[in-house]
Order: C-alpha cells, then sequence, then structure tokens
C-alpha cells in the first residue's frame, strides 16, 4: 500500500511541478531572501525568566513561520498562505511589544495592530498593510467573504481570485488509456483555470515580508525603536 501511495505522489508532484515552479520564482526562489526570510531579528541571545523565554520564543519564530506561509504558497495552499502570513504578522507585533514592555496576552491580531500604532511601532502605511492582511485572514477564519460577499467565491468575480488561460489542454485533457486527448487547433483559447484565493494569498505573503522588511532591514536600538530615516 505504501508504494502504491509514493506512485500517486510522484505522479501529482509530476504534474505540479509546473506552477510549484513558477510560484517558488514569484516568492525569489528556494534560499534566503526567498523560501527562507533575509530579514530578521537577532536580538534575544540567552533567557533568565518567563519574560526573555517567551521573546526569545517569538523571535524564532518568525523565519520559521515566514518558511511555512511561503511554502504553502508555493505548493498552492492559499488559504493556509494567507492565515500563515497573519500569523507571521501577529507574532511579529508582539514580538516587537515584548521588546517594549508591553505585554498584554489577550488582544486579538486588530487590537495588536491599534497598539503598535498608538505605541508608533509602526508607521502609518505599515499600519495599512497590517491591517489589509488581517482583513484577508477574517475573509477566510470567520466566513466573511462566505457570508458578505458570497458571489466572489462561488463566480470568482472579486480580487482575491486569480483567472489564468490555459495553454497547455494535453495537462488536463486526456483519453481513457491515460494519453493526451486530441486538442482542437486554437481550443486553449476557450479554457482558464481558476485559483481561488490566490491573489489575496500572493498580497498577504509580500505584504508581511514589507513589514519584516521595515523592522528588520537596518539595525534598531537595545529598545527596540526604529532608525527616524526609516519613518
Amino acid at each position: 500500500m505504501l508504494e502504491i501511495l509514493q506512485k500517486r505522489l510522484r505522479l501529482i508532484a509530476e504534474y505540479e511541478i509546473p506552477e510549484w515552479a513558477l510560484r517558488l520564482e514569484e516568492v525569489g526562489g528556494p534560499g534566503v531572501g526567498g523560501t527562507e526570510l533575509a530579514y530578521t531579528p537577532h536580538f534575544v541571545h540567552a533567557a533568565e525568566n518567563d519574560k526573555e523565554f517567551v521573546a526569545m520564543a517569538l523571535e524564532s519564530s518568525i523565519p520559521r513561520t515566514w518558511e511555512e506561509a511561503a511554502w504553502c504558497y508555493v505548493y498552492g495552499k492559499f488559504r493556509a498562505c494567507i492565515v500563515m502570513s497573519a500569523a507571521l504578522l501577529e507574532i511579529t507585533l508582539r514580538y516587537e511589544l515584548y521588546r517594549r514592555d508591553i505585554t498584554k496576552d489577550t488582544w486579538a491580531l486588530g487590537k495588536i495592530i491599534k497598539r503598535c500604532s498608538q505605541e508608533g511601532i509602526i508607521s502609518d502605511p505599515i499600519r495599512s498593510l497590517a491591517e489589509l492582511i488581517n482583513q484577508r485572514r477574517n475573509d477566510i477564519m470567520h466566513s466573511n467573504i462566505q457570508r458578505q460577499r458570497p458571489k466572489s467565491l462561488l463566480y470568482h468575480t472579486g480580487d482575491e481570485h486569480e483567472i489564468e488561460p490555459i495553454t497547455n489542454l494535453s495537462r488536463i485533457l486526456v483519453t481513457a488509456d491515460g494519453k493526451p486527448a486530441a486538442i482542437p487547433p486554437n481550443a486553449e483559447h476557450s479554457y482558464s483555470v481558476v485559483f481561488e484565493f490566490k491573489r489575496a494569498a500572493r498580497a498577504s505573503l509580500f505584504d508581511t515580508r514589507d513589514i519584516l522588511k521595515y523592522f528588520y532591514s537596518s539595525p534598531l536600538t537595545e529598545d527596540g525603536e526604529k532608525n527616524e530615516s526609516k519613518n
């Protein structure tokens, strides 16, 4: 049974690899600057009390969560990418609050964004990006799109989705014996594929990366303040 499942997985992977490769290129490829985060904090080197252990755990979770979110996008798990991008945003903002001794744990992401703005931790443009990431996350987590914009999901009329023409029908049309079907000339122009939430996932992933770049692309002071030139 295990060998049969392995064979099926290899066939699935062979079919999906062209799309995976395109999306891997979009995120910057494998390695640093792509699926491995180029902008990460390195402030906590040891922990002696509960607060420091929390800060260390939050800090170490930032690159790991980015990697998971990026691979969700590459593998076409767009809803998961949206949720993981929002999780990464929350981890990052909580980390920045902890570094300033603001440790309230009961806030949801919306309140965390608001508090970071009030404290001057994030600029107005960064707050706008954060709120968009949270909005996309709420569409998925709280069924907002189903309840508030059902036609966007049912008919793919919303900006969340991406519709692409199919240029190689042999990948999807086969005969009973598994061979490519005969494709009439110019038939490719009549077919397209819908990637639900792909556009929203890409936006959330890249918006999150921009926020991380805002925080960690240049040195911060010991108390976590941004250099004035970055604001």
